[in-house]
């Protein structure tokens, strides 16, 4: 099995019952001395049936929860906290750090 890291999720689009999950890698300009600020380049896109996104959802609900049992991350109070709280991409990946 291929194991893919991705930064997070780029764009989400349903269509016809179909949910597409594009899903992104963070690089810097190529080649080295170009441009050296980070782009958002599309890894890996998968296709869900509804009833597959709802089950992921699901799952990474659990994983969330288990997240802010652990103290990871903090508990969102009502929208405007959750929006706040909405992680942003990092200027780099921490995974990668010369890419």
């Amino acid at each position: 099995m291929t194991t893919y890291f991705c930064d997070g999720i780029k764009e989400v689009t349903l269509l016809n019952g179909v949910a597409r999950l594009e899903f992104f890698r963070l690089l810097t300009g190529t080649p080295p001395g170009a441009n050296r600020e980070m782009q958002a380049v599309t890894e890996l896109i998968i296709a869900l049936p509804a009833p597959g996104l709802v089950q992921a959802l699901s799952v990474l609900e659990r994983v969330r929860d288990q997240l802010i049992k652990e103290g990871v991350l903090k508990p969102a109070t009502g929208d405007a906290a959750a929006a706040s709280q909405a992680p942003t991409a990092p200027e780099r990946s921490p995974n990668f750090p010369n890419s």
